[in-house]
Formats: structure tokens, sequence, C-alpha cells
């Protein structure tokens, strides 16, 4: 027997069906603080890229003051970070951990990585996966081979657009839209003409790209560092990820033939395969 006290809700039991109509809903009561910082972070992560206190408040509603209170307690527990350059904000340590763990239970990690691990160990090279973001092309597993000297990026890291292979993958298969808004973003050409010019180059890269199935950089991001990535395609032919191999200039196989170039696209094959 439930004895139902004055004040409180009363326990909804599996038979409660039988007394005729359904148990009323009974509403959580929450932390209207959480909901805020929530809100906040939510808000952080629509906006391009790090924000003043001004523009953050706006956006998510709030009087500067207020935010600025929040900002101060997401800053202690390591959800945000403030430039000391510039005032502006952007997420913190806590918040790319909490973020890379839920990359972790994502279908596109659970079956990417073990073929990336695959990949390194066939090809004896460094390899990486990456994803598009709001932010830009997102690097998301990377695993590296011993050498004398290694180039490690960490998970989370955001490439170039028009400098890295991962980069221009994303440039070569996005959607319009979101590619018009990525490359004027990132071209800070100051006259339309030279726009143009630029518009018109990238243009033509990318139709290689498309044509050949992969992209190539040889020193563009890091000097003395080549680099091949392939796009992986939806069953609608959307880009989902990237996979891509960097090594030494003169030592990494670039020629469009060659084993890395096909063995990176055998993956990306087998990856689509497996999306389902």
């Amino acid at each position: 027997m439930t004895v139902r006290q004055p004040g409180k809700a009363r326990p909804v039991h599996d038979d409660d069906a039988d007394i005729g109509g359904a148990a009323p809903r009974i509403e959580q009561i929450g932390v209207q603080s959480v909901e805020v910082a929530g809100n906040l972070l939510k808000t952080l992560a629509k906006l391009d890229g790090p924000q003043t206190l001004s523009a953050l408040a706006a956006a998510a509603g709030l009087v500067p003051a207020k935010a600025h209170r929040y900002l101060v307690s997401l800053i202690r527990e390591g959800f945000v970070e403030q430039s000391a350059a510039d005032g502006r904000y952007d997420f913190g340590g806590a918040a790319r951990l909490i973020g890379r763990v839920a990359m972790n239970r994502l279908d596109i990690v659970r079956i990417g990585t073990p073929l990336l691990s695959k990949l390194r160990d066939d090809l004896r090279e460094t390899v990486f996966m990456g994803v598009w973001t709001p932010q830009g092309p997102m690097v998301i597993e990377w695993f590296d081979i011993v050498r004398p000297i290694s180039v490690v990026i960490r998970p989370g890291s955001i490439l170039p657009l028009h400098t890295s292979a991962f980069g221009l993958i994303c440039a070569s298969y996005l959607p319009s839209a979101t590619l018009e808004c990525a490359v004027q973003s990132v071209m800070p050409q100051p006259n339309l003409q030279s726009r143009k010019l630029a518009k018109a180059k990238l243009a033509a890269l990318v139709e290689d790209i498309r044509r050949k199935g992969f992209s190539l950089v040889s020193g563009d991001l890091i000097a003395g560092l080549d680099a091949i990535a392939v796009p992986v395609l939806d069953h609608q032919h959307d880009l989902v990820a990237c996979l891509a191999a960097v090594g030494s200039t003169g030592s990494l196989d670039v020629s469009p033939s060659g084993n890395i170039v096909r063995e990176l696209k055998a993956s990306a094959a087998r990856f689509t395969q497996l999306l389902g």
C-alpha cells in the first residue's frame, strides 16, 4: 500500500491504467542556473569562432553582466577559456574532452577507428580521420608512426580549408551552400576581382580532386610534410568523413596509382559499406 502524503506527488503504478484515465504527468523540477549555463554553451557552439562578451550575451538572450557571471564559473570548471590577447571566449579543455567522448560514441568513430588502425599498420604511415564541423575540418582520430621526427595533431584540431588535404576534401564534397559560407569566411581578399580569381582557382582544384577521388598537399600546411586524403561518402554520396595519410616529402608515395592512394580509397569504400 502506498501512503499519499500532503504536498507530494502520488507515485504512478503500472496498474493505474485500470483506475480509468491516464495518470497525470508530473513535471520534474530542474536547476535554472544549469539551464542558463547550458544555453550559453550551446549558443557558443552555434556561433562562428571565439566571441566577445557582448556578442555571446546578445546571441544567448542575456544581459552582458549576467552572461559574465556564468562565464566566470564556466571558466573555473574548464568549460570555457578567455583569450588573454583579445578577451574573447571559446570552449575550454573540459568542453573539448566531453566533445571527444561524445564523438567516440558515434558510428563514424566506432566504425572508422578500427579501419584507421589497420590502415596505419598496413601502410606504416601516420594516418588520421576527420569530419566537417561548423568550425571547419576537425581531426577526430590520429594514429602516428614512430619516426625520428613525428608530427602529432591532437583530436579536436581544426585544419585550414585550402592548405590541408583534409580541408580540400571538404571543399570538394561539401554541399554548395555550406561551401560558399566556408569559403567566404576564409578568403581575406580585399577586392572583388581577387575574390573571383581565388574562387576560379579553387573551382578548378575541386574539379580535379573530384575527378581523381583524392587530394594532395606538399608542404602547404607544414614544410617538409606531404598529405593525401580521400572522402568517405554515404550511400547518398554525401561527405561523412575523411581519411588521410601524412609523411615526409620524398618518402610518402604520392603517385595517383600508388599503394597509399589505393589503400586509402579501399578503406573509404569499406567505411561506406559499414555505414549501411
